[in-house]
C-alpha cells in the first residue's frame, strides 16, 4: 500500500505547489529497531551512533529507498538502508 505524504521544504517532485514522496509503510519493518552502521545526524544536528532507533516508516523518494526512524528521545531522521541493520 502506498500513501502520498506532504513534506514541508522537500525538494522532490512538485505537484500543485507542494512536494510529494511515496510512503511504503511496509508492515514487516514498521516498529522494528535497527542498529546504526555508522554515525548519522538527526534533524537537529546531533550525531548518533550507539543508539537503536525505531523505524516509523519506509519511503521512496526520487527512486531512493529510505527509512524514517525515531530515537529514544523522540528525534527523527531519514536513513538509507546501507546505514542500518534491521533487527
Amino acid at each position: 500500500m502506498s500513501v502520498k505524504v506532504m513534506v514541508a521544504g522537500y525538494t522532490g517532485r512538485k505537484r500543485r505547489g507542494k512536494y510529494m514522496m511515496t510512503s511504503l509503510n511496509t508492515e514487516e519493518l514498521v516498529g522494528k529497531h535497527c542498529k546504526l552502521q555508522k554515525p548519522v545526524r538527526d534533524h537537529e544536528g546531533r550525531s548518533r551512533f550507539s543508539e537503536q532507533p525505531r523505524i516509523l516508516r519506509e519511503v521512496n523518494n526520487l527512486d531512493r529507498r529510505m527509512f524514517l526512524v525515531q530515537f529514544d528521545d523522540g528525534a527523527t531522521t531519514f536513513l538509507f538502508p546501507d546505514e542500518v541493520v534491521i533487527q
